[in-house]
């Protein structure tokens, strides 16, 4: 698979294998991608399960450029249809209840908490500067069929809003779990799957650790990359990048 991203822009981490592992799909599935970036999570899914119709959104042009190419170098374009625009916007366009699932690795950090990036791609991708937690939930729970899911990743401190956000739109949490960078250490991020009308208990499944003390990857993590023809050539870009965790 060939997957190329921004040099200086947004640079997607460990979320997207995350998300892409975490949420199950089947054939025949529309899924909808909101915030898809470099086109990451719809690219991941795709070798799970090639039987997808993937419908993947992204505000940013560059970014948006980005994953038409990605998509197109892969052979995909007849599977993943990339649009450029406001997800806001876009989901206005298409039909309610269409999708068996919607995804998103959204920006984490409210407006005017913390500090907001110079750099305008990484801002956006970061500071819910277009697309806040709300909206998604909002317009992504009228675009889900009766019974579908959406799968979200968010740092732990948005925990009880994202549980009472999803309530609100009946969208009922049904499987959690928390990402630890290392063992001992507070969870850094954690997914969420819901279902559009239908209360369900909520599964807290076990925490996944990403590294080992040595900053090599836990055996879990491993399995995680395999599945998506991860290779141990690559290792030193991803030890780089994240070697101590979740940032």
């Amino acid at each position: 698979m060939i997957i190329e991203q921004s040099a200086q822009g947004y640079r997607y981490s460990v979320e997207p294998f995350l998300l892409a592992d975490f949420i199950r799909v089947q054939p025949g599935f529309q899924v909808l991608d909101v915030g898809t970036g470099c086109g990451i999570i719809s690219l991941l899914l795709m070798t799970l399960e090639p039987g997808l119709k993937i419908t993947a959104v992204e505000v940013q042009k560059s970014l948006h450029d980005l994953a038409r190419q990605n998509v197109a170098e892969n052979g995909l374009s007849s599977h993943i249809q990339v649009i450029h625009g406001d997800f806001l916007q876009v989901a206005a366009t298409m039909g309610n209840e269409t999708f068996d699932l919607a995804i998103s690795n959204p920006p984490y950090r409210k407006i005017n908490t913390g500090r907001t990036n110079p750099n305008e791609e990484k801002a956006i991708a970061r500071h819910e500067l277009s697309l806040n937690l709300q909206s998604i939930l909002k317009q992504s729970a009228s675009l889900l069929k009766p019974g579908g899911k959406i799968a979200l990743a968010y740092p732990p401190h948005r925990l009880t809003e994202v549980l009472s956000e999803m309530k609100q739109y009946a969208v009922f949490p049904s499987r959690l779990r928390f990402i630890h960078g290392t063992s001992g250490a507070d969870a850094k991020i954690f997914l969420v799957e819901g279902v559009k009308g239908c209360q369900v208990d909520c599964a807290v499944e076990p925490p996944l650790t990403l590294c080992k003390a040595d900053n090599s990857y836990t055996e879990e993590m491993r399995t995680i990359y395999d599945s998506f023809n991860h290779t141990d050539r690559s290792n030193h870009i991803e030890k780089e990048r994240y070697g101590n965790g979740v940032s």
